[in-house]
């Protein structure tokens, strides 16, 4: 537990006083990428632990139809696409973050998820119908707190006062839905090409 606890010190510093955490990690370098790719790793486990152990009264899917890698790749693909756009525009508003640190941010900022969702789950199995608010409340809660600590943080690693920290989150989020689609044109445009290929490729069969 000791050791756990020493492992964990960053990130459970962060949970309290994110902006003293988030300083000691950029300045003082006390984040390691280990360390963060870990509490990712985590995360990863929770999300699926509470997809697969939750109670039917608060989770209606079927276990079975639960799929732990789709949802690290799911989860893999949104944190480094959310990490791209960021730094993306923060390169252009004089941010001071590096994408390593865009990246630790996000995934130190997560440690509420890992805290909370996996007795969330548990307790669930025990609450009737009419106490399932509960669960929903502390799930609000990790999600919430997880929002909190990624706006901290960011202010923070790129030196932005809390106005232009809104502004450089919003265009973050139309640099992400920009990228999204620009990889969406491309997978189709690379599949309309792999259907034309692969017709000429029959059609050369045939005729020989």
């Amino acid at each position: 537990m000791k050791k756990l606890l020493r492992l964990y010190a960053l990130p459970l510093h962060i949970m309290v006083r994110p902006f003293n955490g988030f300083y000691a990690m950029k300045y003082e370098n006390k984040g390691t990428i280990w360390l963060a790719l870990f509490n990712f790793l985590m995360v990863s486990i929770s999300i699926s632990f509470r997809a697969q152990y939750s109670s039917v009264v608060v989770n209606p899917g079927h276990p079975l139809a639960i799929n732990s890698l789709l949802d690290l790749l799911i989860l893999t693909g949104a944190v480094v696409l959310f990490c791209t756009a960021n730094w993306a525009v923060t390169s252009l508003t004089d941010g001071e973050g590096k994408f390593k640190e865009i990246f630790m941010t996000v995934c130190y900022a997560m440690t509420p998820i890992v805290l909370l969702f996996i007795p969330a789950s548990l307790l669930s199995n025990v609450l009737t119908y009419e106490e399932g608010a509960f669960y929903t409340m502390i799930i609000g809660v990790a999600i919430f707190w997880f929002v909190i600590l990624v706006f901290a943080g960011l202010v923070t690693i790129h030196n932005y006062s809390a106005g232009k920290a809104v502004t450089t989150v919003l265009l973050t989020f139309v640099s992400l839905l920009v990228i999204v689609f620009l990889l969406t044109l491309l997978l189709t445009l690379l599949q309309q090409l792999f259907v034309f290929a692969n017709s000429i490729y029959l059609e050369l069969i045939f005729r020989t």
